[in-house]
């Protein structure tokens, strides 16, 4: 039996770049050389994940969003990386 519930897991990632970031060329001073950050939200269907997996969902965000901050090719350019999430059963 299916159950229509959602789990949503809202996510930040704070990070530094270095010269080598793809973006380096039109970034502004203050992201070159301060944190950044970049936050999204995921909604996961429970019919595809357990409500146990909570660690897989934290994964798959930390993934996807240290993507993102590398500038969608890799994560070689960022560092000083820190997550905050913040998990919703719906």
């Amino acid at each position: 039996m299916f159950v229509d519930t959602k789990t949503v897991l809202s996510a930040k990632i704070y990070y530094t770049v270095d010269e080598g970031h793809p973006d380096w060329w039109c970034m502004t001073d203050k992201q070159k050389y301060e944190v950044n950050t970049f936050e999204d939200t995921y909604i996961f269907d429970n019919n595809w994940y357990a409500k146990d997996e909570v660690d897989a969902m934290i994964d798959h965000a930390k993934w996807d969003l240290a993507l993102v901050a590398g500038g969608g090719y890799d994560t070689d350019h960022i560092h000083n990386i820190r997550y905050e999430f913040n998990l919703e059963k719906c």
